[in-house]
């Protein structure tokens, strides 16, 4: 951790912020770590990055040094850097300095560390920086609010959605529109209910799609929800509804998600199965499809279960570290890892 204070080589300086990651967050990938010393991004610049499955296991004076750095660092990239990984490493006690960076009127025009404490806000997941973040939904950058408004569906900072709403409603932006419409489904307010129960018959099947992901979330009628489903043709919105009936009790639609894993919908399924998994009950319903005669299933449920961290899963888990299927065994020896204790 020195060499971030030392070093004068701003590659250094990078590298240790990647290793500092990888502490303690299990990456896939094996060999030499790809840093920008051999012009390969690291894993954790990609947009769908690794994060820590618990982040008190994170040292303070790892987190202390990402977050001095981010804020003397003399070099914009390293800030960034360091402000990203503090959001990986879900480091919700610097909350307080992110805001404080994020704020500071000398860093008006450092857009991309400003931009990373953004979303590292929305990772952390702490409502404290609700406030915060709905301020910045009126950044003059637009990418900077863009992000914001989505940071605020991650806080579920209820407080903001008449603000979500109006963006919805009147912004000029499609892409602002659409990230408010997102925030609004993540946020948990029943108070939403009508402006989704309206969108459900869109033409527009993303705004059909996130409806009913914020019905989901909310409890949307079965009744309602079932209709829609047997009348919807999109394949992603179809998916939503099936997370909307199953978050409602309706179990016979997680055989939709559990096949949609295998589909060009993978993504959109895992996310749904997490999410049912982890705060709706359904992990039981995942530990049934370890048995599924689908490897890419098996394989997708395993890693979910993984993420999940439940310990109830570990035994379950463990049977599937011998699967005859080597991805199956692999994801399931990855979940293993997360599970155990550092």
């Amino acid at each position: 951790m020195e060499s971030l204070k030392t070093d004068l080589d701003k590659d250094v300086r990078l590298q240790v912020v990647d290793s500092l990651q990888r502490l303690y967050i299990p990456v896939n990938s094996k060999g030499p770590i790809k840093t920008v010393f051999n012009k390969v991004k690291s894993v954790f610049a990609e947009p769908d990055r690794p994060l820590v499955q618990n982040p008190s296991t994170v040292d303070a004076g790892v987190k202390t040094a990402l977050a001095d750095t981010m804020q003397k660092d003399f070099n914009e990239e390293v800030r960034a850097a360091s402000a990203r990984a503090l959001g990986s490493l879900r480091a919700r006690d610097r909350v307080a300095i992110l805001i404080s960076t994020l704020e500071s009127p000398q860093n008006r025009d450092h857009h991309d560390v400003r931009l990373e404490i953004v979303e590292s806000l929305g990772l952390i997941r702490d409502d404290a920086a609700g406030p915060a973040l709905q301020r910045a939904i009126k950044d003059p950058d637009r990418s900077i609010s863009q992000a914001a408004i989505l940071s605020v569906g991650l806080v579920a900072f209820k407080e903001a959605r008449p603000a979500l709403e109006d963006i919805f409603k009147n912004d000029r932006s499609e892409e602002s529109r659409k990230r408010a419409l997102e925030a609004i489904a993540l946020l948990r307010d029943p108070k939403s209910a009508p402006l989704f129960e309206s969108l459900l018959g869109n033409t527009d099947d993303n705004y059909r799609e996130l409806a009913a992901e914020g019905l989901a979330r909310i409890g949307g009628d079965p009744a309602v929800l079932k209709s829609r489903y047997e009348t919807e043709k999109k394949a992603n919105v179809r998916n939503a509804l099936a997370f909307a009936l199953v978050a409602a009790d309706q179990d016979m639609y997680f055989a939709d998600l559990a096949a949609a894993l295998d589909s060009r919908q993978s993504f959109q399924a895992e996310a749904y199965v997490f999410e049912l998994g982890k705060f709706e009950g359904k992990l039981p319903e995942i530990h049934r499809y370890f048995r599924s005669n689908n490897t890419k299933v098996r394989a997708r449920m395993a890693k979910i279960a993984g993420d999940i961290g439940d310990p109830s899963s570990r035994a379950l888990i463990e049977e599937l570290t011998k699967d005859k299927d080597s991805e199956v065994a692999g994801e399931a020896i990855i979940a293993l890892r997360k599970l155990t204790p550092a």
